[in-house]
């Protein structure tokens, strides 16, 4: 990640006081493009953060809304998707380290914490599993009808498979 860039995500905490502190971020283009091997390569996503502090444990309670560029799993064509949710990260000031991913162990004698990996970590995660824009945003328009159609004629017809006859004899056994 460029260090210089991602520094602006940095939290000093040392010098915060005990109870909640707000912070906002505006995700951009450059934000993504910055980090290798994104998944997203563009977009646009206001992110909240409330770190609420105390004396040996901080929460950070991340909300974000925006809409970040995605390839359509069915067709191949890039448009921007809506992105939402929120989460919590919990960090806690100690020496021994964490099993649990929402909880991280910081030195004491650390002072600051950067949350760039975790809010694009948190957006990346919010896009569902199949990605198909025009199905989700119930926009026709936005399918490649060419690779729509090179697909039709590319697909298989499936013939019926014929039950075996040796298991319908076998489920007479089980109901006589």
């Amino acid at each position: 990640m460029a260090t210089d860039y991602f520094q602006q995500f940095s939290i000093q905490f040392s010098g915060l006081s005990d109870g909640q502190h707000r912070f906002e971020f505006e995700i951009e283009d450059r934000f993504f493009a910055s980090i290798p091997n994104a998944v997203v390569p563009a977009g646009a996503v206001h992110v909240d953060v409330v770190l609420t502090k105390q004396p040996n444990m901080i929460t950070l309670d991340f909300d974000f809304k925006g809409n970040v560029e995605t390839i359509c799993d069915r067709c191949a064509v890039s448009s921007m998707y809506p992105v939402e949710g929120n989460q919590r990260l919990i960090l806690k000031l100690g020496d021994e380290p964490s099993g649990d991913e929402d909880l991280i162990v910081l030195h004491r004698g650390e002072h600051e914490f950067n949350i760039a990996q975790h809010i694009y970590e948190y957006i990346a995660l919010s896009l569902p599993l199949r990605i198909v824009p025009c199905e989700t945003l119930s926009d026709t328009q936005l399918c490649d009808k060419t690779t729509l159609a090179r697909l039709d004629e590319l697909s298989v017809a499936e013939e019926p498979i014929e039950a075996d006859p040796r298991w319908a004899k076998l489920n007479e056994l089980k109901n006589p």
